[in-house]
């Protein structure tokens, strides 16, 4: 298990009504496949009030609806657009070819991509980028809430554990405790308690001690 409370998230909803026995989970949600918790059915997400279906453009994902690959939110009430021309192109930080208004490489697993610095808050930065540490408007993980039955549909991305308790989805590991390295909105966690071998990025406040 990832820790009593993210798996919180798949808890029951209170009915608000009289238990039935031929429906025993609320909308949008059906039995998991031991019979024993009531989770969000397929293109659906958990919210506080329910499980609630993406909007156009956007899949499910451990932190809620995410945008699909191609699109982004230019603010974070917005809905899912398609991603401005040249923001997160493919570049060689040593010899960066990216042009105004993104013309800084940053560094990544693939390579590099096109982006700007100077941020001060995620405000700043478009395409459902956010402004980390070093001022920099950073991409979200490549391959964050893929859907996955295993590590293989994960791999080569840069969320290679597959979540099959929770999400799943494709999620980040091998983060760092102190300094936190994850996105925005993630925390580092150690669940090694709960048998997962190496750190890794959840939504933040969903972290518990074992």
């Amino acid at each position: 298990m990832l820790g009593v409370a993210w798996l919180a998230l798949l808890a029951p909803v209170a009915p608000g009504c009289l238990y039935d026995a031929d429906k025993p989970c609320g909308e949008n949600q059906e039995m998991s496949s031991d019979g024993a918790r009531c989770v969000c059915v397929a293109g659906t997400v958990y919210t506080p009030t329910g499980c609630v279906t993406c909007g156009a453009h956007e899949v499910p994902s451990a932190s809620g609806c995410v945008c699909e690959d191609g699109y982004s939110k230019p603010t974070s009430d917005a809905a899912c657009m398609e991603t401005p021309a040249g923001l997160g192109a493919a570049c060689d930080p040593a010899a960066s070819t990216c042009t105004a208004p993104y013309d800084h490489c940053e560094a990544a697993s693939d390579g590099g991509y096109c982006t700007t610095t100077g941020c001060t808050t995620s405000d700043e930065c478009e395409g459902g980028y956010a402004c980390n540490a070093a001022s920099t408007c950073q991409r979200p993980p490549v391959g964050l809430g893929k859907a996955c039955e295993s590590d293989a549909d994960c791999a080569g991305t840069e969320a290679t554990y597959c979540d099959l308790f929770v999400a799943h989805s494709c999620q980040v590991q091998g983060c760092t405790l102190d300094p936190n390295n994850c996105f925005a909105g993630f925390e580092c966690c150690d669940l090694s308690a709960f048998g997962v071998a190496q750190p890794l990025c959840i939504p933040e406040g969903a972290c518990v001690k074992p």
